[in-house]
């Protein structure tokens, strides 16, 4: 851990204590994180059931699936990568200061493993509000299979999120692209690395450098891992 320093004091001994406890509450197995996510949190299982809820309404309408409307639950799943990968580089690393970004920094100053998963409030806040924008110009069928697809897309964004912080070894997949990619993001040069649910948008983006240069320039890696 970052600072262990080894000086027998009450301050040092109870930061120590506590660096050990946060250790200690960071899942390191897949049950542990499966738990740790849909039980010991009220947040995504919110999320779950609003969706399931969604499912629920569209399957018992009348007006039958089309090609459209698949094209449309597709395309919600596409806007979250677009939008996911524009907020986390414009907003969250604003050079104005507003709640958002104060809040990332604080994300970004804790060490890299640690529990990360957004407060229920804003989850379903961003849920309900993005659906409702979507009832106003959507028809009522395409709007609810649209936000399902925003949703999951949402939900799979702050399930990967998580897991990516967590100590769960994850096998060579699309997990470990993204871990690589955060782990850069957070301890080599926040400046890039934006993209999570598609790491290839950094590529697209031009913010994917190559890894030696950019450390040639900011120094070693950040003692936050």
């Amino acid at each position: 851990m970052i600072n262990d320093v080894h000086h027998n004091t009450p301050t040092n001994n109870t930061s120590k204590q506590i660096s050990e406890a946060d250790d200690e509450a960071v899942p390191s197995t897949w049950t542990h994180a499966l738990h740790r996510f849909f039980i010991g949190d009220i947040g995504p299982p919110l999320v779950l059931l609003s969706i399931s809820g969604f499912i629920y309404t569209r399957c018992h309408l009348s007006t039958p699936f089309s090609m459209t409307e698949l094209t449309i639950f597709a395309s919600a799943i596409f806007f979250w990568w677009i939008q996911e990968y524009f907020f986390h580089r414009v907003l969250l690393h604003s050079p104005l200061n507003w709640i958002g970004k104060s809040i990332h920094q604080s994300h970004h100053q804790k060490n890299y493993f640690h529990v990360s998963i957004d407060p229920p409030e804003l989850l379903l806040g961003w849920l309900f509000t993005a659906h409702f924008m979507m009832k106003m110009i959507l028809p009522w069928h395409t709007c609810l299979t649209a936000t399902i697809g925003y949703a999951l897309a949402g939900l799979g964004y702050e399930w990967s999120h998580y897991i990516v912080h967590t100590k769960v070894k994850a096998p060579p997949s699309l997990f470990s692209q993204m871990r690589d990619n955060h782990i850069r993001h957070h301890l080599v040069d926040d400046r890039y690395w934006y993209a999570f649910s598609v790491p290839a948008m950094d590529d697209l983006f031009d913010t994917n450098p190559n890894v030696r240069d950019v450390r040639s320039k900011t120094g070693m890696m950040k003692e936050k891992y």
